[in-house]
């Protein structure tokens, strides 16, 4: 059932796509290709977008809505709606605090980001520190070891490692762009990432949809914008996070997970 409505929603947001307007490139070396995916993950300064968010664990399955906004490298704001518009809970990352308000419970968690790095966000199999990277089609490296590079399947094949980490990637020929990566640990997948639907958005080609998908754990997220702005001036005001008068701070020390 998972799969075929991710078809379904494919299908949609394909329908408001741009069509291919760029032409097919398979003449760069494996340096030029890793140079142009840093350049273009540099030039997204701001994003602000509405999501349609697809949830399926062994634990929970689920369709929610979410607001995002990013600033720079210091400021995420991700608001959570539930079904029927029902507010589930909202999460602030700058530059060295956290908040996360639990709507559904009333109650909320400030502190250190340090804190909450390796934290789930709510049900999703997300933590904090990954959700910038995720909602940003981010993939950063800093010294890679080249094992394979070859044309595959019409696309450019990357095989890569870096000390006890491995990866395997696809670009696409037209957008230049990561189509697909898979991280290993030790020779153990651990997850991989999927970018499609690429919209020229104010210059800068961009996935709508994103899929992540840890195999061995049986979970996966998907994500699919259906609007979206990037390099737009955001209000710092919009950043901030109103939360009720009743609601009730949690000692993190008692908590295993938000």
């Amino acid at each position: 059932m998972r799969y075929i409505l991710f078809l379904m929603l494919t299908v949609l947001i394909g329908c408001t796509t741009s069509k291919i307007s760029v032409k097919k490139n398979l003449n760069l070396s494996y340096r030029e290709l890793l140079q142009h995916n840093i350049t273009w993950q540099k030039t997204i300064r701001t994003l602000q977008g509405q999501a349609h968010i697809v949830l399926d664990t062994p634990q929970y399955s689920g369709n929610f809505e979410a607001e995002i906004l990013i600033s720079g490298a210091d400021s995420l704001l991700l608001s959570v709606n539930g079904p029927f518009g029902m507010d589930v809970g909202k999460v602030f990352i700058g530059r060295s605090r956290f908040i996360f308000y639990n709507q559904v419970n009333n109650q909320f968690y400030m502190g250190d980001k340090s804190i909450f790095a390796e934290r789930n966000f709510l049900h999703f199999p997300l933590k904090i520190n990954q959700l910038r990277d995720i909602f940003m089609a981010g993939d950063y490296f800093d010294v890679l070891k080249k094992d394979l590079y070859e044309i595959r399947d019409d696309q450019y094949y990357i095989e890569a490692s870096n000390g006890n980490r491995q990866y395997k990637m696809w670009f696409s020929p037209y957008y230049l762009h990561i189509n697909r990566i898979e991280y290993y640990e030790e020779d153990r997948l651990l997850y991989y990432k999927e970018y499609s639907q690429f919209k020229e958005i104010n210059g800068i080609y961009f996935p709508m949809a994103i899929d992540f998908v840890r195999p061995r754990e049986q979970q996966a997220v998907s994500i699919y914008y259906n609007n979206l702005q990037l390099n737009e001036p955001i209000d710092n005001g919009l950043f901030e996070i109103k939360i009720s008068d009743s609601a009730r701070q949690i000692d993190l020390s008692l908590e295993n997970q938000l």
